[in-house]
């Protein structure tokens, strides 16, 4: 793995850091699946299911898995930060990354086992390297984080029991705003009633209306509106593979508030405790994170958002004793 990056640093007016960054990486040989010996068309053979190991290359097996340390996967960032330096009991920044991941099936968390042999599959077993790569499971062009940490002022002078309790608070918070991560659409299928007839599941459609390419998939109202079975078709049985590429649409973007109140007691003289009551606020603004949609053309539910990915509102209070 190749790592490289280039980070500026200068200090505005009142005290304010501002850096700004590129960040990239190259890995190599990362671990890879290549799935191997699928059922091809055979003059005199008819394309059906009964056929398939009929018209595979070695009929003694079924499909060959082949673990290689194969495949090459990128990813660039640009980076920009603000922080704002302490005023009136006031600190926070803001951060940004422009990015992009690609590669060429695996990610840089592949183990080529479980999921990334089924989900990561290519349609053929030629040029496979080539029908996998896109972008990456992880990509997420845009992302947006801010935080803030904020000292009450005092609600009560002096040193009365009142000012012990109503003094001292603080509030703080983190919000992130991020672009939804790839998703790959795909056929449980050919041709209807015709099954898989090159024995493998990982066929993606043809794509008849280009113009949704890259569609963020955010709402459960907007996901069959965009997804209409109308803009794909299934492959005809003896072809390789559909014209989809890999991870072409997107999941709904994140947005996420978390905030939280605290103060802390500080208690005897001698051996000093601390004490410290925090109260935290999960998604606070309660917003939902839809899931990815049904992706499999062949099901009746295709297109359709029936689950989300994130709790609702969380609300968390705790009590902490320290020596």
């Amino acid at each position: 793995s190749h790592q490289y990056g280039l980070t500026l640093d200068r200090r505005l007016a009142g005290g304010t850091a501002l850096r700004l960054g590129y960040v990239g990486s190259r890995s190599f040989k990362l671990i890879n699946s290549f799935i191997f010996n699928r059922a091809e068309p055979v003059p005199g053979i008819p394309l059906t299911l009964d056929t398939v190991d009929r018209r595979r290359p070695d009929p003694n097996f079924t499909e060959v898995r082949h673990i290689v340390n194969a495949g090459i996967a990128y990813y660039n960032a640009a980076l920009i930060s603000l922080d704002l330096p302490g005023a009136r009991g006031l600190r926070g920044g803001i951060s940004y990354t422009f990015s992009k991941a690609t590669d060429e099936g695996p990610d840089y968390t592949a183990t080529a086992a479980n999921n990334d042999l089924s989900r990561g599959r290519s349609q053929w077993q030629y040029d496979t390297r080539y029908d996998k790569k896109g972008l990456s499971n992880f990509d997420s062009t845009h992302a947006l984080q801010l935080y803030y940490a904020y000292d009450l002022p005092k609600l009560v002078q002096g040193a009365r029991w009142s000012g012990a309790i109503l003094n001292g608070w603080q509030l703080s918070g983190v919000a992130m705003l991020r672009t939804g991560t790839p998703l790959t659409l795909f056929i449980g299928s050919d041709a209807p009633g015709f099954g898989n007839v090159d024995g493998g599941p990982s066929d993606r459609p043809n794509i008849i209306d280009p113009t949704i390419l890259g569609e963020t998939i955010s709402h459960p109202d907007r996901a069959p509106l965009i997804l209409r079975r109308d803009r794909f078709a299934y492959i005809i049985p003896g072809e390789t593979h559909g014209s989809l590429g890999r991870n072409n649409f997107r999941k709904a973007n994140i947005a996420n508030l978390n905030a939280s109140i605290g103060k802390e007691w500080r208690i005897g003289s001698h051996r000093e405790w601390t004490a410290q009551l925090r109260g935290e606020a999960y998604n606070l603004t309660n917003t939902p994170q839809f899931d990815e949609p049904q992706r499999n053309l062949s099901s009746p539910s295709f297109g359709k958002i029936t689950n989300t990915l994130n709790d609702g509102r969380v609300f968390q209070l705790s009590v902490r004793m320290t020596l």
